[in-house]
């Protein structure tokens, strides 16, 4: 065997270190030795790394094995040392390899022995360089990379929130995300779930979507005969968590009520069917998310003390999009890429004067009203009057006028986008899906909820179709 890193040899016996010597020679190692302890330690502290292993004798005057180990684990503790002891020091060796020797030998010492001792350890202190190379390229790669499981973005912040993700992943306590709408929320919910339970169910309720009187049996389930309707057993939220994720999502919506409920689940591991009485264990890891300040929702009394510290042991705050604004061109390419690779469409070109405007504006939705925006611009593709609009900062608004509620102007600018999607898609429900990254049963709720009529839709496209 042979390295290109020679191995040290000390031992203040001078034949036993030309019989060393030559026997590593021959199996093709490099070797360098030396009679006196203090002159083999200056050689490894002198020269970084500059060795592949060291070898020596216990027993040794000015510094004895056990003083070298102590002093090369401390300055080098990646090089290994092998220890040569004889038969009655083997209960010192046993220690010297419980405080960091690789391994030892007794005298007298057998050459296939010391070779395989030698070249395990050689082995190792490889395999630990390239280990450490490794990881300051992935370092280096951290500290430039723009996308990091769904989430996008290259500013400081951003990159803060990755290494944030990669070290909570690690432990399973509850995560509180904090954002504003749109931030990302989710996404980094996922990309936790993706780095600590890749293979479980990720499963996300909404808890301002549902009815204050479904929560309860959406997250525990229910058993037959629960309530009046309640005409099979059905498995909770919890329960199809499995030993996944549960993401619950705009956590202050929860009722008050639910929410000691779930404070107890979250102490026990454990809960109970709606009905029932037994005992079912909690595996899921639980992420919550809020885009309201739940320290003010606390001191109004909307939400329990107890249960925000119990969800908030690992924090994470996810920058709203103005707070990272130089993101802004690379989060639009990327968007415009995505709906380019979904559809099958020539890359579509995002003009410099565009991304200038969306830089100008406020986005009060934040990524995702860019995402919306981007994919409309994608969609109208080239329309000069249509790019106008929708690049014109928000600023440049007129302010004459009385002002909506934050509800109204948001469910004008989802049906706005809704029926450009489906005009786009000629009134086909399925098209219009695979442009907003939508299911059918979303899509169809919101033609319900906003009043669009799809049939009108249908008809215009026809009637085009025959002129």
């Amino acid at each position: 065997m042979s390295t290109a890193l020679p191995i040290l040899v000390v031992d203040d016996d001078r034949y036993l270190l030309l019989a060393l010597r030559q026997t590593l020679e021959l199996a093709g190692f490099v070797v360098q030795t030396f009679e006196r302890s203090p002159a083999a330690l200056a050689a490894v502290l002198g020269q970084k790394e500059h060795f592949a292993a060291v070898l020596a004798d216990i027993r040794m005057p000015e510094l004895d094995g056990m003083a070298l180990l102590a002093r090369l684990h401390k300055e080098r503790p990646e090089l290994p040392v092998i220890l040569i002891t004889g038969h009655g020091d083997v209960a010192l060796a046993v220690q010297a390899v419980k405080e960091g020797a690789y391994d030892f030998l007794q005298k007298p010492v057998d050459g296939e022995a010391l070779l395989g001792a030698l070249g395990r350890a050689v082995e190792r202190n490889r395999l630990v360089k390239e280990n450490r190379q490794l990881q300051a390229t992935l370092e280096a790669s951290r500290a430039e990379r723009t996308a990091f499981y769904g989430l996008v973005g290259a500013h400081p912040a951003m990159r803060q929130v990755y290494r944030l993700i990669e070290t909570m992943a690690t432990a399973p306590d509850p995560v509180l995300i904090s954002g504003e709408t749109g931030s990302g929320k989710e996404l980094a919910a996922r990309a936790l779930h993706a780095l600590s339970a890749a293979g479980q169910p990720f499963v996300a309720v909404n808890m301002a979507a549902l009815p204050a009187e479904m929560i309860e049996s959406e997250l525990f389930g229910y058993e037959r005969g629960a309530f009046t309707g309640a005409d099979s057993r059905k498995a909770g939220k919890f329960e199809f968590a499995g030993r996944g994720t549960l993401f619950l999502d705009e956590i202050c919506s929860m009722p008050l009520h639910l929410q000691g409920k779930l404070l107890r689940v979250l102490e026990e591991r454990a809960f109970c069917r709606l009905g029932g009485n037994a005992a079912i264990p909690l595996g899921a890891r639980v992420i919550s998310a809020s885009n309201r300040d739940l320290e003010g929702e606390v001191a109004s009394g909307r939400f329990r003390q107890d249960l925000y510290f119990r969800l908030n042991v690992l924090p994470l705050k996810i920058p709203a999009l103005a707070e990272r604004v130089a993101d802004i061109p690379l989060l639009a390419r990327h968007f415009a890429e995505e709906y380019a690779l979904l559809h099958g469409d020539a890359q579509v070109r995002l003009e410099p004067a565009f991304l200038d405007a969306l830089s100008q504006r406020s986005w009060p939705g934040n990524v995702r009203e860019l995402r919306n925006l981007v994919r409309r611009h994608c969609i109208l593709g080239g329309q000069a009057q249509q790019d106008k609009a929708i690049g014109a900062p928000a600023a440049a608004l007129p302010a004459s006028g009385p002002l909506s509620t934050w509800k109204e102007h948001m469910e004008r600018e989802e049906k706005r986008y809704l029926i450009e999607a489906l005009a786009h898609a000629g009134g086909q429900v399925s098209a219009a899906c695979r442009i907003l990254g939508l299911s059918r049963k979303s899509v169809y709720e919101k033609v319900r909820r906003l009043g669009i009529d799809l049939e009108g839709l249908r008809q215009n496209r026809a009637g085009k179709n025959v002129t």
